[in-house]
Protein backbone atom coordinates (compact mmCIF):
# COMPACT_ATOMS: atom_id res chain seq x y z
CA UNK A 1 0.00 0.00 0.00
CA UNK A 2 3.07 2.42 1.04
CA UNK A 3 4.38 1.64 -2.52
CA UNK A 4 1.02 2.25 -4.69
CA UNK A 5 0.97 5.56 -2.82
CA UNK A 6 4.93 6.43 -3.39
CA UNK A 7 4.46 5.88 -7.23
CA UNK A 8 1.59 8.15 -7.51
CA UNK A 9 3.35 10.70 -5.66
CA UNK A 10 6.21 10.65 -8.38
CA UNK A 11 4.05 10.21 -11.18
CA UNK A 12 2.15 13.54 -9.95
CA UNK A 13 5.51 15.88 -9.17
CA UNK A 14 6.16 14.91 -12.39
CA UNK A 15 3.31 16.27 -14.09
CA UNK A 16 3.52 19.52 -12.04
CA UNK A 17 7.43 19.96 -13.35
CA UNK A 18 6.21 19.02 -17.10
CA UNK A 19 3.26 21.58 -16.66
CA UNK A 20 5.06 24.04 -14.54
CA UNK A 21 8.04 24.19 -17.72
CA UNK A 22 5.30 24.03 -20.21
CA UNK A 23 3.76 27.39 -18.75
CA UNK A 24 7.67 29.15 -18.56
CA UNK A 25 7.97 28.27 -21.86
CA UNK A 26 5.03 30.34 -23.15
CA UNK A 27 4.95 33.00 -21.21
CA UNK A 28 9.00 33.16 -21.84
CA UNK A 29 7.35 33.47 -25.67
CA UNK A 30 5.10 36.05 -24.82
CA UNK A 31 6.60 38.71 -22.75
CA UNK A 32 9.56 38.36 -25.68
CA UNK A 33 6.68 39.03 -28.80
CA UNK A 34 5.30 42.06 -26.84
CA UNK A 35 8.34 43.40 -26.42
CA UNK A 36 9.10 42.81 -29.82
CA UNK A 37 11.89 40.01 -29.81
CA UNK A 38 10.30 37.78 -31.27
CA UNK A 39 12.47 37.40 -34.12
CA UNK A 40 14.73 37.52 -31.99
CA UNK A 41 13.75 34.14 -30.37
CA UNK A 42 13.08 32.89 -33.70
CA UNK A 43 17.02 33.48 -34.47
CA UNK A 44 18.31 32.25 -31.61
CA UNK A 45 15.52 29.11 -31.75
CA UNK A 46 17.21 28.33 -35.39
CA UNK A 47 20.67 28.84 -33.82
CA UNK A 48 20.47 26.46 -30.96
CA UNK A 49 18.34 23.64 -33.53
CA UNK A 50 20.89 24.33 -36.45
CA UNK A 51 23.31 21.92 -35.42
CA UNK A 52 20.58 19.25 -34.78
CA UNK A 53 19.11 19.72 -38.25
CA UNK A 54 22.45 19.64 -40.13
CA UNK A 55 23.38 16.34 -38.14
CA UNK A 56 19.91 14.50 -38.85
CA UNK A 57 20.36 16.23 -42.58
CA UNK A 58 23.82 14.54 -43.09
CA UNK A 59 22.80 11.27 -41.35
CA UNK A 60 20.06 11.02 -43.70
CA UNK A 61 22.04 11.85 -46.75
CA UNK A 62 24.57 9.34 -45.94
CA UNK A 63 22.13 6.69 -45.42
CA UNK A 64 20.05 7.71 -48.68
CA UNK A 65 23.89 7.71 -49.84
CA UNK A 66 24.22 3.80 -48.90
CA UNK A 67 21.23 2.82 -50.18
CA UNK A 68 21.48 4.29 -53.29
CA UNK A 69 24.96 3.18 -53.69
CA UNK A 70 24.18 -0.60 -52.66
CA UNK A 71 21.02 -0.54 -55.45
CA UNK A 72 23.38 0.58 -58.45
CA UNK A 73 25.89 -2.30 -56.69
CA UNK A 74 22.36 -5.10 -57.47
CA UNK A 75 21.68 -2.68 -60.70
CA UNK A 76 25.32 -3.63 -61.90
CA UNK A 77 25.46 -7.15 -60.87
CA UNK A 78 21.43 -7.55 -62.90
CA UNK A 79 23.10 -5.97 -65.90
CA UNK A 80 26.22 -7.97 -65.67
CA UNK A 81 23.52 -11.43 -65.13
CA UNK A 82 21.55 -10.28 -68.59
CA UNK A 83 25.03 -9.51 -70.64
CA UNK A 84 26.58 -13.04 -69.53
CA UNK A 85 23.13 -14.07 -70.59
CA UNK A 86 23.40 -12.45 -73.94
CA UNK A 87 27.00 -13.20 -74.34
CA UNK A 88 26.19 -17.06 -74.03
CA UNK A 89 23.18 -16.83 -76.54
CA UNK A 90 25.36 -15.20 -79.11
CA UNK A 91 28.12 -18.02 -78.66
CA UNK A 92 25.62 -20.41 -79.35
CA UNK A 93 23.95 -18.65 -82.15
CA UNK A 94 27.53 -18.03 -83.67
CA UNK A 95 28.40 -21.91 -82.87
CA UNK A 96 24.99 -22.99 -84.91
CA UNK A 97 25.83 -20.90 -87.69
CA UNK A 98 29.35 -21.86 -87.97
CA UNK A 99 27.68 -25.86 -87.79
CA UNK A 100 24.90 -24.85 -90.41
CA UNK A 101 27.70 -23.01 -92.87
CA UNK A 102 30.02 -26.36 -92.26
CA UNK A 103 27.48 -28.95 -93.09
CA UNK A 104 26.17 -26.63 -95.62
CA UNK A 105 29.85 -26.62 -97.31
CA UNK A 106 30.13 -30.20 -97.20
CA UNK A 107 26.63 -31.05 -98.73
CA UNK A 108 27.63 -28.54 -101.83
CA UNK A 109 30.80 -30.79 -101.63
CA UNK A 110 29.13 -33.96 -101.66
CA UNK A 111 26.67 -32.76 -104.34
CA UNK A 112 29.25 -31.31 -106.89
CA UNK A 113 31.14 -35.11 -106.20
CA UNK A 114 27.85 -36.73 -107.47
CA UNK A 115 27.13 -34.10 -110.41
CA UNK A 116 31.03 -34.49 -111.60
CA UNK A 117 30.76 -38.17 -111.45
CA UNK A 118 27.80 -39.62 -112.12
CA UNK A 119 29.32 -42.94 -112.96
CA UNK A 120 29.65 -43.07 -109.19
CA UNK A 121 27.12 -44.51 -106.71
CA UNK A 122 28.12 -42.33 -103.24
CA UNK A 123 27.43 -43.12 -99.12
CA UNK A 124 28.03 -39.84 -97.63
CA UNK A 125 29.56 -40.40 -94.19
CA UNK A 126 30.60 -39.01 -91.07
CA UNK A 127 33.93 -39.80 -89.47
CA UNK A 128 33.19 -41.06 -85.50
CA UNK A 129 36.72 -42.17 -84.56
CA UNK A 130 40.39 -42.21 -86.07
CA UNK A 131 43.44 -43.68 -85.20
CA UNK A 132 46.23 -41.72 -85.92
CA UNK A 133 50.41 -41.81 -85.76
CA UNK A 134 52.22 -38.43 -84.63
CA UNK A 135 55.29 -37.78 -85.85
CA UNK A 136 57.11 -34.68 -86.41
CA UNK A 137 55.03 -32.98 -89.27
CA UNK A 138 51.96 -33.56 -86.29
CA UNK A 139 49.36 -36.33 -86.01
CA UNK A 140 47.99 -37.71 -89.27
CA UNK A 141 45.21 -40.51 -89.43
CA UNK A 142 45.79 -44.15 -90.67
CA UNK A 143 42.56 -45.48 -89.97
CA UNK A 144 38.82 -44.20 -89.77
CA UNK A 145 35.67 -45.55 -87.78
CA UNK A 146 32.30 -44.06 -90.07
CA UNK A 147 29.07 -44.15 -89.19
CA UNK A 148 27.49 -46.19 -92.19
CA UNK A 149 27.68 -49.58 -92.71
CA UNK A 150 26.11 -52.66 -94.55
CA UNK A 151 22.81 -51.36 -94.01
CA UNK A 152 23.52 -48.38 -96.20
CA UNK A 153 25.30 -50.40 -99.08
CA UNK A 154 28.94 -50.20 -97.64
CA UNK A 155 30.85 -53.78 -97.72
CA UNK A 156 34.63 -54.03 -96.91
CA UNK A 157 36.66 -53.36 -100.37
CA UNK A 158 34.89 -50.06 -101.02
CA UNK A 159 36.90 -46.74 -101.63
CA UNK A 160 36.55 -43.47 -99.43
CA UNK A 161 37.59 -40.48 -100.92
CA UNK A 162 36.57 -36.36 -100.35
CA UNK A 163 36.38 -33.76 -103.06
CA UNK A 164 40.32 -33.32 -102.26
CA UNK A 165 40.82 -36.74 -103.37
CA UNK A 166 41.75 -40.67 -102.34
CA UNK A 167 41.30 -41.45 -98.61
CA UNK A 168 41.57 -45.06 -98.13
CA UNK A 169 39.41 -48.19 -98.55
CA UNK A 170 36.79 -50.22 -96.10
CA UNK A 171 38.33 -52.96 -94.81
CA UNK A 172 35.69 -54.22 -92.25
CA UNK A 173 32.16 -53.10 -92.82
CA UNK A 174 29.27 -54.07 -89.62
CA UNK A 175 25.36 -52.70 -89.86
CA UNK A 176 25.88 -49.17 -88.76
CA UNK A 177 29.83 -48.87 -89.29
CA UNK A 178 32.58 -49.45 -90.88
CA UNK A 179 36.25 -49.42 -90.68
CA UNK A 180 38.74 -47.53 -92.93
CA UNK A 181 42.68 -47.77 -93.60
CA UNK A 182 43.67 -44.80 -95.39
CA UNK A 183 46.90 -44.75 -98.09
CA UNK A 184 48.85 -43.63 -95.35
CA UNK A 185 48.65 -47.03 -93.55
CA UNK A 186 51.41 -49.54 -94.37
CA UNK A 187 48.32 -51.93 -95.41
CA UNK A 188 47.06 -50.29 -98.10
CA UNK A 189 48.55 -50.40 -101.88
CA UNK A 190 46.65 -48.29 -104.85
CA UNK A 191 47.07 -48.78 -108.50
CA UNK A 192 48.76 -45.36 -109.37
CA UNK A 193 49.56 -43.34 -112.83
CA UNK A 194 50.88 -40.05 -113.09
CA UNK A 195 48.96 -37.54 -115.36
CA UNK A 196 51.90 -35.83 -117.23
CA UNK A 197 53.76 -38.90 -118.77
CA UNK A 198 51.64 -41.84 -117.52
CA UNK A 199 53.97 -43.52 -115.92
CA UNK A 200 52.15 -46.77 -113.46
CA UNK A 201 53.13 -47.95 -110.27
CA UNK A 202 51.80 -48.43 -106.37
CA UNK A 203 51.21 -45.80 -104.04
CA UNK A 204 51.89 -47.16 -101.18
CA UNK A 205 51.60 -46.43 -97.12
CA UNK A 206 55.21 -46.65 -96.06
CA UNK A 207 56.88 -46.51 -92.38
CA UNK A 208 59.64 -44.32 -93.77
CA UNK A 209 57.23 -41.65 -94.63
CA UNK A 210 54.21 -42.31 -92.21
CA UNK A 211 55.54 -39.59 -90.28
CA UNK A 212 55.47 -36.66 -92.16
CA UNK A 213 51.99 -37.83 -94.04
CA UNK A 214 52.96 -39.03 -97.00
CA UNK A 215 52.87 -42.19 -99.15
CA UNK A 216 55.52 -43.83 -101.79
CA UNK A 217 55.15 -44.03 -105.30
CA UNK A 218 56.57 -47.56 -106.24
CA UNK A 219 57.75 -49.93 -108.86
CA UNK A 220 58.44 -47.38 -111.40
CA UNK A 221 60.53 -48.48 -114.44
CA UNK A 222 64.25 -46.96 -114.03
CA UNK A 223 63.97 -45.06 -116.86
CA UNK A 224 60.38 -43.48 -115.84
CA UNK A 225 59.74 -39.75 -117.00
CA UNK A 226 58.62 -39.02 -113.10
CA UNK A 227 59.16 -35.41 -111.67
CA UNK A 228 58.23 -33.20 -108.79
CA UNK A 229 55.00 -31.46 -109.00
CA UNK A 230 53.63 -34.32 -111.17
CA UNK A 231 50.60 -35.26 -109.94
CA UNK A 232 49.33 -38.94 -109.54
CA UNK A 233 45.96 -40.61 -109.44
CA UNK A 234 44.43 -44.43 -109.65
CA UNK A 235 45.16 -46.31 -112.20
CA UNK A 236 42.13 -48.00 -112.25
CA UNK A 237 44.38 -51.60 -112.30
CA UNK A 238 42.46 -53.87 -110.19
CA UNK A 239 38.97 -54.01 -109.24
CA UNK A 240 38.68 -52.07 -106.05
CA UNK A 241 39.10 -47.81 -107.10
CA UNK A 242 37.58 -46.16 -110.26
CA UNK A 243 40.22 -44.72 -112.43
CA UNK A 244 41.23 -41.00 -112.14
CA UNK A 245 40.92 -40.64 -108.08
CA UNK A 246 43.69 -37.63 -107.55
CA UNK A 247 45.97 -39.02 -104.58
CA UNK A 248 48.66 -36.51 -104.28
CA UNK A 249 51.54 -34.74 -106.09
CA UNK A 250 54.64 -36.20 -105.93
CA UNK A 251 57.60 -33.76 -103.81
CA UNK A 252 60.65 -36.01 -104.63
CA UNK A 253 61.99 -38.84 -106.68
CA UNK A 254 64.82 -41.08 -106.11
CA UNK A 255 66.32 -44.70 -107.86
CA UNK A 256 66.44 -47.69 -106.22
CA UNK A 257 69.14 -49.72 -106.84
CA UNK A 258 68.32 -52.64 -105.01
CA UNK A 259 64.86 -53.43 -107.24
CA UNK A 260 66.38 -50.75 -110.17
CA UNK A 261 63.30 -48.74 -110.04
CA UNK A 262 62.36 -45.66 -109.73
CA UNK A 263 60.57 -44.17 -106.46
CA UNK A 264 58.58 -41.10 -105.67
CA UNK A 265 57.35 -39.37 -102.46
CA UNK A 266 53.72 -38.07 -102.58
CA UNK A 267 52.11 -35.72 -100.88
CA UNK A 268 48.10 -36.80 -100.16
CA UNK A 269 45.68 -34.07 -101.43
CA UNK A 270 43.26 -35.39 -98.95
CA UNK A 271 43.64 -33.58 -95.44
CA UNK A 272 44.84 -36.50 -93.22
CA UNK A 273 45.43 -34.24 -90.00
CA UNK A 274 41.22 -33.03 -89.79
CA UNK A 275 38.60 -35.70 -91.67
CA UNK A 276 35.71 -35.41 -90.43
CA UNK A 277 33.47 -36.51 -93.57
CA UNK A 278 34.13 -38.44 -96.44
CA UNK A 279 32.35 -40.34 -99.33
CA UNK A 280 32.41 -43.96 -99.59
CA UNK A 281 31.82 -44.93 -103.17
CA UNK A 282 29.33 -47.89 -103.26
CA UNK A 283 29.98 -48.65 -106.99
CA UNK A 284 31.65 -47.15 -110.17
CA UNK A 285 31.91 -47.94 -113.97
CA UNK A 286 35.06 -49.40 -114.07
CA UNK A 287 37.66 -47.97 -116.01
CA UNK A 288 41.32 -49.16 -116.71
CA UNK A 289 43.50 -46.23 -117.81
CA UNK A 290 41.01 -44.23 -118.86
CA UNK A 291 38.82 -47.54 -120.32
CA UNK A 292 35.46 -48.76 -119.54
CA UNK A 293 35.97 -52.57 -118.69
CA UNK A 294 32.85 -53.10 -116.42
CA UNK A 295 31.48 -52.59 -112.87
CA UNK A 296 33.48 -51.52 -109.65
CA UNK A 297 32.41 -53.12 -105.86
CA UNK A 298 28.19 -52.79 -105.54
CA UNK A 299 25.46 -53.29 -107.71
CA UNK A 300 25.99 -51.23 -110.66
CA UNK A 301 25.91 -47.18 -110.94
CA UNK A 302 22.85 -46.96 -109.78
CA UNK A 303 22.57 -49.42 -107.17
CA UNK A 304 24.17 -48.73 -103.60
CA UNK A 305 24.98 -45.92 -101.28
CA UNK A 306 22.85 -42.72 -100.39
Amino acid sequence: MTCSKGVSHIKHRFFVVCLSLALAIALFTGVFAVMGWGSLLRDVGSAVIYPFQWVFSKTGNAIQGFGNYFQDIQDLNQQMESLKAENESLKNELLEAGILEDENAWLYEYLSMKEIHKDYALCAATVTGTSSSLGQGGSYITELTLNKGTASGVEAGMPVVTTAGLVGVVVEAGLHHCRVSTILDTSVSVGAVTTRASENGLCEGDYARIHDGHATLRYLNEEADVQVDDVVVTSGRGSVYPYGIPIGRITAVSSNAYSRTTEAVVEPFADFTNLTQVMVITSFVHYVDGYESGHGPGPGPDGGGS
